[in-house]
């Protein structure tokens, strides 16, 4: 029994690890986090296996930062990656599976929306040979907006992407030690790894899942973040729109010449008509100039964002008994600055 009280007795540090759990968190509800730390235990415990859950930060407010320091600091097992700021989250999985130790590797949202009793379905059919193996949402329980966002984004995908991508899947899936490794070696800054896992090969299978509906907090992938992940997946692994720019200009040719010859027979020259009918062609032309310029445009971007080479991301701090070479003295301090947060806190709502 962990000072937690958790009971995970099967959460180990150091070598020798069966499992590693990656999950990215950004202003996720602290109740959420304990909830799947005592889920995973629950289902987990009984494979026998030995597993380590990696959570990484992502630029959180205090109460979720402060949740997963206090975490960290009382379970062996569990690693906690601070990131420098918020860099989103593709980045913040990459981190995870950088500092991941296990055989196989899962990782799982931090909402437990995605359902963890499928972990040890997913662990039986990789023992069974299986690489990956990723949860396909048969049915989910998200606000309209956003099932219908989904859909049309995955077949629009699914039509132009140079890679079979499994439809309606997120990044809820278990992968192999060598898969992981494999995708490490990606030189991308740019992450967009339901595209990237699947461009690597491998035996990679697929489980249908009820997606349930989020029952505590709320979701902090906002709009903007969605369109962003959309359009790094399209760009990634296609080059669909540049292709469609050419074929545009080139059926704009056609249909200007096909309106001159029109203008010429039927208006039986009516000098009056021709102003209006160039100001027309013209103001079309230079939209659609301006706009496959802007398609060219957002291609360069991302080429620019690859030659500069950042990092995709940067760890600020690293908590947690989890880690080796984190000695006991340090981990006393970790603990004591979870501890003094939690109790300032809570005198200041004692004295609201």
């Amino acid at each position: 029994m962990n000072a937690s009280g958790f009971g995970t007795e099967n959460l180990v540090s150091g070598a020798s690890l069966d499992l590693s759990v990656i999950v990215a968190v950004y202003n996720e509800d602290p109740r959420n986090l304990t909830a799947l730390i005592h889920k995973l235990a629950e289902v987990l415990v009984p494979t026998g296996l030995k597993y380590e859950v990696i959570f990484v930060n992502d630029g959180s407010r205090a109460p979720t930062s402060e949740a997963l320091r206090v975490l960290a600091c009382e379970n062996d097992g569990i690693k906690l990656l601070e990131l420098s700021r918020n860099f989103g989250q593709q980045a913040a999985i990459t981190c995870g599976l950088d500092h991941s130790e296990g055989l196989a590797v899962v990782n799982i949202d931090s909402d437990l929306q995605d359902p963890p009793d499928l972990i040890p379905e997913m662990i039986a059919l990789w023992k069974e040979g299986w690489d990956v193996v990723y949860a396909t949402r048969s049915t989910r329980r998200d606000r309209f907006a956003k099932r219908f966002s989904a859909h049309v984004f995955y077949r629009i995908l699914g039509a132009v992407s140079t890679v079979e991508i499994p439809r309606d899947t997120g990044d809820f899936r278990l992968m192999d030690r060598k898969v992981v490794e494999a995708l490490a070696s990606l030189p991308e800054k740019t992450r967009f790894l339901r595209g990237m896992i699947p461009w690597l090969g491998f035996k990679q299978c697929g489980i249908a899942i009820d997606r349930g509906a989020r029952e505590m907090g709320e979701s902090t992938y906002t709009l903007k973040k969605l369109i962003t992940l959309s359009l790094d997946g399209l760009l990634a692994f296609s080059v669909a729109p540049l292709y469609f720019v050419a074929s545009l200009g080139l059926g704009m040719v056609g249909l200007g010449v096909i309106a001159l010859l029109c203008a010429a027979i039927f208006m039986n020259g009516a000098s009056y008509q021709w102003p209006a009918i160039l100001i027309g062609v013209f103001a079309l032309v230079a939209g659609l100039q301006i706009a496959c310029t802007g398609v060219v445009a957002i291609y360069l971007s991302k080429v620019l964002d690859e030659a500069r080479a950042r990092p995709t991301y940067i760890v600020g701090s690293r908590i947690g008994r989890g880690f080796a070479g984190l000695n006991q003295a340090g981990a006393d301090v970790a603990r004591k600055q979870a501890k003094e947060s939690q109790l300032t806190k809570e005198s200041q709502f004692t004295k609201a």
